[in-house]
């Protein structure tokens, strides 16, 4: 079991869309180049605001804490209601049959916020991430999730941490 770094994750997620809100917002522009310029600044305050707060070997890059699956989502509750991914190679449709899933029935990394429009306001509604191990369910091993921030928590199992 990890350790609960869900508070750390909320301050990150409301900087982050507060600046993408106030400085980066393309709600009347729809502009792409500025999308793509808050990349760069999300991933700078992911770094900052979360990665030099876990241990330290990565606060190097968001891609190596990431990649190595060290966040793990988890249900908040007694149950997570969630939207899978029709395919694993991804499809665009998050109409799975699967509906919810109870603790211990998966497990799930973290791989980033997410938002369906990128040129309204954003709110990081949903952790994205991807179904890694399910004993009850090995057809969606492989698959992306979303899963409204409100039932999930945020582990890293990466080790000690200094939050």
């Amino acid at each position: 079991m990890g350790r609960d770094v869900t508070a750390l994750f909320q301050n990150y997620r409301e900087c982050a869309r507060h600046i993408r809100n106030t400085y980066f917002s393309t709600v009347t522009t729809e502009d792409w180049d500025t999308v793509d310029s808050f990349g760069y600044v999300n991933r700078a305050l992911f770094k900052q605001m979360v990665l030099y707060r876990l241990e330290g070997r990565y606060s190097q890059g968001l891609e190596k804490v990431v990649e190595e699956n060290k966040i793990l989502i988890v249900p908040g509750s007694s149950y997570m209601p969630v939207m899978i991914n029709r395919k694993r190679e991804g499809s665009g449709y998050w109409d799975h049959p699967l509906k919810e899933l109870e603790p211990g029935f998966a497990t799930i990394a973290f791989k980033e916020y997410f938002d369906w429009d990128e040129h309204n306001l954003i709110d990081f509604r949903y952790y994205r991430g991807v179904i890694l191990a399910s004993e009850k369910y090995p057809d969606i091993v492989g698959h992306e999730v979303l899963i409204e921030t409100i039932y999930g928590k945020l582990e890293f199992v990466g080790g000690s941490t200094e939050v």
